[in-house]
């Protein structure tokens, strides 16, 4: 135990003696050069301590004017400090056709009137000032983001010349008449109106409101749809006084194609591109839920390819999957757009049929069947199917109504194949 306290207190003694290294050389006018024995092989401790003495020979340089003082490395302080010294220099640049104005404006203002002299100060605001805001205009009018400030009562009082590229409408049209021309779709400009109502009543409180969020589909003047990103922020002035609204959109509709391909790839069989078995379960939860909420019914078929190993052992199992494949387009030319058709798994597949009793689904089962056993399959082999049938019955959970339509399924394997039944 004694000895395990004494590696604790020399630890913590190289570690004050770093410490003190290193605020010597941010805060002592004399630099040390002495490193502390325990990090001078160490290559993280020297890469620090480079930067932290090169960001100390900058400081000096500052100290006595040295604006050109060669900054050298990388990290965050080292360029911000070489974005700075760069934009100083651009600004000294400036500096010299500035003075050459100011002066030719001043000996012609020698010669006016005390008066008029006055008069010509005060609507000359200062140049840095003007500077700053032509900069701020031109990163506006430029960016490929569309920026946009609007007053409480929904009206734009600026939005950048990017609005062209990404709408097709002119700054003109949306300024003055972006509600006639239908910039927003009905239901988002409800909802903005909405969210703007609401801030509105926080701004009069006197309360902030944090950014907003959201994504939309937006129709450009063309036609074509397009999916913008948006920031809604508020700007407020020095003493903390709301302006107005900041509105910052950037194009995402390739964004929303990517996300919608890989969510399709997570929920389609690659081979049928039906539903896979994971969309399946979430389908069927979302019936129940919905049956139970609204009271209305549902039903399911299972469906089973007979015999299908012998036509795997007789055509190759490539035949089979074209089998499959022949079958899913069957079934999906067979069904309303509300029903949902999946690959359960294997040679099996399952239908969900919102707002269907039993009768209905076995109607829809022997039609199935039907047209499956007059269809030649490889263009000369004819196939037949088994299908369960079950419907809703004030089931608990979701398995139960599987259950019941496998136990069906199973029955009519078991009473000789190319059947419906119903449990």
């Amino acid at each position: 135990m004694r000895v395990e306290h004494e590696e604790k207190r020399m630890l913590s003694n190289d570690a004050k003696a770093m410490i003190n290294y290193v605020n010597g050389i941010l805060n002592d006018k004399k630099l040390n050069n002495n490193i502390p024995a325990i990090a001078e092989s160490d290559a993280d401790f020297l890469h620090l301590n480079q930067s932290l003495r090169t960001i100390r020979n900058v400081a000096e340089a500052l100290s006595v004017g040295d604006i050109h003082h060669v900054i050298q490395g990388d990290g965050f302080v080292l360029d911000s400090f070489q974005r700075f010294q760069k934009d100083f220099k651009r600004s000294q640049q400036e500096v010299p056709e500035s003075i050459a104005s100011k002066n030719r404006k001043s000996r012609r203002s020698d010669r006016l009137p005390l008066e008029n002299r006055n008069r010509t100060a005060i609507k000359n605001p200062d140049p840095r000032i003007t500077s700053s805001e032509d900069r701020h205009r031109l990163l506006t009018d430029n960016a490929c983001d569309m920026i946009a400030t609007l007053d409480l009562s929904g009206n734009f009082t600026y939005i950048s010349p990017s609005v062209k590229k990404m709408t097709g409408y002119t700054q003109e049209e949306v300024l003055h008449h972006y509600r006639e021309i239908g910039y927003f779709l009905p239901g988002v400009q409800k909802e903005m109106d909405r969210t703007r109502e609401s801030i509105k009543k926080m701004v009069e409180k006197g309360e902030h409101f944090d950014a907003i969020n959201f994504e939309q589909r937006q129709v450009r003047k063309d036609g074509e749809s397009i999916y913008t990103d948006t920031v809604l922020s508020g700007i407020y002035d020095e003493e903390n006084n709301f302006k107005e609204l900041l509105a910052i959109s950037r194009d995402i509709t390739e964004k929303v194609k990517k996300r919608r391909e890989m969510k399709k790839l997570s929920e389609t069989d690659k081979l049928t591109q039906l539903y896979n078995r994971v969309k399946l379960d979430w389908a069927m939860e979302n019936e129940l839920d919905r049956t139970k909420k609204y009271n209305t019914i549902f039903a399911l078929i299972m469906i089973d390819i007979d015999h299908f190993k012998q036509v795997n052992d007789r055509f190759g199992h490539l035949a089979g999957d074209l089998v499959l494949v022949e079958l899913a387009e069957l079934f999906k030319t067979s069904i309303r757009l509300t029903d949902i058709i999946g690959r359960w798994g294997g040679e099996e597949f399952l239908m969900i049929l919102p707002d269907t009793d039993e009768n209905g689904a076995m109607e829809l089962a022997e039609k199935l069947r039907r047209q499956v056993s007059e269809k030649l399959f490889l263009k000369t082999e004819s196939i037949t199917i088994s299908l369960g049938v079950a419907a809703f019955r004030e089931d608990a959970s979701v398995d139960s109504v599987i259950y019941r339509a496998d136990q069906a399924l199973y029955q009519a394997k078991n009473n000789g194949k190319n059947q419906v039944q119903m449990m």
